[in-house]
């Protein structure tokens, strides 16, 4: 089961109001929206370098935009 920790965090004014409009329009909590995002961001970044290691330096955009499409 996962845990959770409380912290504080400083964001963009900006950052934080998209954020908060975000949650306010999914009907999350802020911790949800700001977890989401984390979690996305980890999974690009897997994504990139599972990428290298395979030598992909001849995919196109419409190669991943293809992938992203699947995802959904």
């Amino acid at each position: 089961m996962a845990t959770t920790e409380k912290v504080s965090v400083s964001l963009a004014v900006e950052d934080l109001e998209w954020a908060r409009q975000k949650a306010e329009q999914d009907d999350k909590s802020l911790s949800a929206v700001l977890t989401e995002a984390l979690r996305r961001q980890r999974k690009a970044e897997a994504l990139g370098r599972l990428l290298e290691e395979l030598g992909t330096g001849d995919i196109t955009q419409e190669d991943l935009d293809k992938v992203r499409a699947e995802q959904r």
